[in-house]
């Protein structure tokens, strides 16, 4: 299966069928869901170091925009 940023995921490690995955990326958690047996995997990503690498990654990137960017050849 995959989500909409084209990350695959296996079948259901116990019936095989597709799972479901919701992200909210207010609160960081993530959920993963076989309707077929309702197994559920649930987790939260708060304060893990990948997220807080993400996070000064998007922040770096948007301080660092500048409106003539390519355009001066400066740095």
């Amino acid at each position: 299966m995959e989500n909409a940023n084209k990350t695959k995921f296996k079948a259901c490690p116990f019936c095989g069928k597709q799972a479901t995955i919701k992200v909210n990326a207010s609160t960081l958690n993530a959920y993963v869901h076989c309707e077929n047996c309702s197994v559920t995997m649930k987790k939260n990503y708060k304060g893990t170091t990948r997220i807080e690498e993400v996070l000064i990654e998007l922040i770096a990137t948007d301080w660092n925009r500048r409106s003539d960017d390519g355009l001066s050849g400066s740095d």
